[in-house]
């Protein structure tokens, strides 16, 4: 290949008189021309709006290939957003490509919904209770688009009614393991559709969640109980109980933007938006097909130089809603954030948050998800700390969490996480008990 010589300005007769910023410009082309990995790197707003965009050409996946870096340039980077090149392109990488699926909903799914819901000025949702999507179709010319397909998200099948044991690994760069945290997360979903709750006279709560802390040490025993109300406009209440304490004490829930306990994302990063819609501006960016990890086998083993990613995983090439949502807050730490929503299950794969100091990435997470029908046939993995009989699970019809990995690009560090994910079905009188702030100091089960 023969050598690029890169003139300079200040020797060079043709650069001599050109303005100092044209200089810098034609030098920059130069640059990225004698290295074409550098626009590769870029982890900018615009370089991802721009992939969005103007997708690359490539070759069609096909199920029952194992994709690796060969195949980069001719299949890959056509559908990994390119703000993840960096992270999910690495010398040994595997991709096992298996055949997009249609996942059928649960049975009697949206038979049981409200029909006097409304969506007010702002795109916040009024009136509805659960029971289905609130919208069935999506129209990419409807000014609400976006709002529409987050409230498709946030009201998905599979969302509550579980029983989760996780554990966390958080990793610098070149794999340095900082830290590994085991919790159990254990949710009820109370609005149940048209007129129902699952505890009568609590028709106002949408669900319940307690996580409960069992390593390490300094944690051991903490709990955070969490309830969200069918009233978007109320704010979520939440509860922390520290055993040195020895009583919950309640907690700030309109603070969103905070680290979560430690981890590598805010508490708005939940799910890919776990915020306020009305605090928000909202634009539909259209459909894009991207590779997902929508229906792993079991709990992803992690790789790349730093063990921040999925390895060796299964892959779906899904088309998704892309939406773009930019905080109002002048203080918030996000100037946007891009989400890839599944069409059909209406599940998260991807976020990516942009730094407002500079547009550049500042936090991204992607998902790992299984169909219950399948545990059937491929049970994940057991906790290290707990055994679980996954056959509960099956004929549910819903998408359960696996795990996620966050990427925090600036610090830079990771959180990477397996959920070992059961539903639960609860009845009205152990709702009530198990979600009692005396059961977080007891404990009792």
């Amino acid at each position: 290949m023969r050598k690029l010589t890169i003139p300079r300005p200040t020797c060079s007769p043709h650069f001599h008189h050109l303005p100092t910023s044209m200089t810098a410009l034609i030098v920059a082309a130069l640059l990225l021309i004698a290295n074409p990995s550098h626009g590769a790197e870029d982890q900018s707003y615009q370089a991802l709006r721009d992939w969005i965009d103007n997708p690359p050409a490539g070759t069609p996946a096909t199920a029952g290939q194992h994709l690796t870096l060969s195949d980069r340039e001719t299949i890959l980077e056509a559908l990994i957003p390119h703000t993840a090149w960096k992270y999910y392109f690495f010398d040994d990488m595997d991709m096992e490509i298996a055949a997009t699926r249609h996942y059928p909903a649960p049975d009697g799914w949206g038979e049981n919904m409200a029909t006097d819901y409304t969506m007010d000025e702002n795109g916040t949702l009024v009136g509805f209770t659960g029971g289905g999507f609130p919208y069935k179709d999506i129209d990419a010319d409807d000014p609400f688009a976006a709002q529409k397909a987050i409230w498709n998200m946030m009201w998905r099948p599979g969302a509550f009614d579980y029983d989760m044991p996780m554990v966390t690994w958080l990793r610098g760069e070149s794999g340095k393991l900082d830290r590994i945290m085991e919790y159990t997360s254990t949710n009820a979903q109370y609005a149940r559709g048209h007129d129902h709750s699952l505890v009568p006279g609590y028709e106002e709560v949408r669900s319940k969640q307690i996580m409960e802390f069992r390593s390490p040490r300094d944690m051991a025993g903490a709990k955070n109980m969490t309830i969200k109300y069918v009233d978007h406009h109320k704010e979520d209440s939440g509860w922390l109980y520290m055993p040195a304490q020895r009583k919950p004490r309640k907690t700030l829930a309109s603070e969103r933007t905070g680290e979560l306990m430690g981890m590598d994302m805010i508490r708005e990063d939940s799910n890919g938006f776990g915020g306020k819609v009305y605090e928000n501006n909202w634009e539909y960016l259209g459909k894009r097909k991207v590779l997902a990890t929508i229906n792993v086998s079991t709990n992803p083993e992690f790789g790349g130089p730093s063990q921040w990613v999925p390895h060796k995983a299964r892959w779906e090439v899904r088309d998704t809603h892309v939406i773009l949502i930019k905080p109002k807050a002048d203080d918030h730490p996000y100037s946007a954030r891009i989400v890839f929503v599944d069409a059909e299950t209406y599940w998260t794969h991807w976020m990516f948050a942009f730094d407002k100091k500079d547009d550049q990435l500042l936090r991204m997470n992607q998902h790992f998800l299984k169909y219950s029908e399948d545990y059937d046939t491929e049970p994940p993995a057991q906790a290290p700390y707990i055994k679980q009989d996954f056959s509960k699970s099956v004929g549910h019809k819903v998408f359960i969490h696996l795990g996620e990995t966050d990427i925090n690009a600036k610090k830079p560090h990771a959180t990477m996480t397996h959920c070992f994910t059961n539903k639960r079905e609860f009845t009205a009188a152990r709702a009530k008990q198990f979600y009692s702030l005396r059961n977080m100091i007891s404990g009792r089960r």
